[in-house]
């Protein structure tokens, strides 16, 4: 609940912001701009997912940690007079971080009873959001004084609504671990990492609401801020356990619901003309809320489980080039 109070706060703050400059007499915009602009996203990552059976909550608990991944980001934006479109397709692969794998006799992660870690490598990251809004005002006063900035470099405020598809896979291969099987009795687990174990894929479908910003500041330089929610997702995750034989691979999990959040602010500068620097930090975070994870084994039996988490975040630096038509 507080991650929701601070996500909207932070969305109010940032419709609020640009209000000094309301009172400024507008100049007359083009009827159609369009900017294409490149990002580089050195974003750290890590989710988590686990689901509770038998009573057990959790009874499987899985943390990907250290999913980093240099993420490029191409986007592009139209507006015809107050009407705005806004397009951004984003991906990488990851080849590094960590699976811990643990599994719970009793809940709250009380006597646990197994406990692996394996290295990640050859997954990957993609997301494209498609949103569409309105430009509720615009200005061309830097906030500390100065002359008006060109159209191209001019400030905006605007709202939209949207949706963003967000897929992130992660493979772990080796094992090393031990199986718990009482006092003092502990089997060790191992696999080499040349071995692939398990695969785990989030695919994420959500509604986006959302607001930004372009703030003159002075000269050619401007503060730029984003702020989106997604307070409906509908969630797919696919858990894959390469070694196992008993049940049909992979094991689906659902969820719609949850609550996603989404920041980043930076600063642009133009350098040449139309074209601008951009250098920021952004944050993303979801949680797909309860669901249910079905299994169905090879014998032809059916587990329904609930899923409890859904989690994965990112965050970090970026740079990027911005080119205003």
């Amino acid at each position: 609940m507080s991650r929701r109070i601070l996500a909207l706060g932070a969305f109010l703050a940032l419709a609020i912001w640009p209000a000094v400059a309301s009172a400024q007499p507008a100049a007359a915009p083009p009827d159609w701009t369009i900017a294409v602009a490149g990002k580089v996203w050195v974003s750290s990552g890590w989710s988590n997912w686990n689901f509770k059976s038998g009573g057990v909550d959790p009874l499987s608990d899985l943390r990907w940690r250290g999913v980093d991944a240099l993420v490029g980001e191409v986007s592009a934006d139209v507006t015809w007079k107050r009407l705005v479109w806004i397009l951004s397709i984003g991906g990488t692969t990851v080849d590094q971080g960590v699976l811990i794998d643990d599994d719970f006799a009793q809940s709250n992660r009380q006597g646990r009873f197994s406990t692996t870690r394996s290295p990640v490598d050859d997954g990957h990251i993609f997301y494209i959001s498609n949103d569409i809004g309105a430009r509720l005002t615009n200005w061309r006063q830097p906030l500390f004084g100065g002359a008006p900035t060109s159209p191209a470099d001019a400030g905006y405020f605007d709202v939209f609504v949207g949706y963003q598809y967000w897929q992130e896979e992660y493979v772990a291969f080796g094992v090393t671990g031990n199986l718990i099987l009482g006092p003092g009795t502990v089997i060790n687990q191992g696999e080499p990492s040349s071995t692939k174990v398990i695969t785990h894929e989030y695919r994420r479908h959500s509604v986006r609401l959302g607001a930004r910003t372009q703030i003159p500041l002075v000269g050619g330089l401007s503060l730029k801020a984003l702020a989106a929610i997604s307070p409906y997702t509908h969630t797919d995750h696919d858990d894959t356990h390469h070694l196992r034989t008993d049940f049909v691979n992979p094991s689906r999990s659902s969820a719609n619901g949850g609550f996603g959040a989404q920041f980043e602010a930076g600063l642009s500068y133009a350098v040449w003309g139309r074209l601008s620097a951009e250098v920021g930090f952004r944050y993303w975070y979801f949680d797909s809320g309860e669901g249910e994870v079905v299994t169905r084994f090879v014998s032809g039996a059916v587990s329904r489980d609930i899923l409890k988490e859904a989690i994965t975040q990112r965050y970090g630096p970026y740079v990027g080039l911005r080119y205003r038509f």
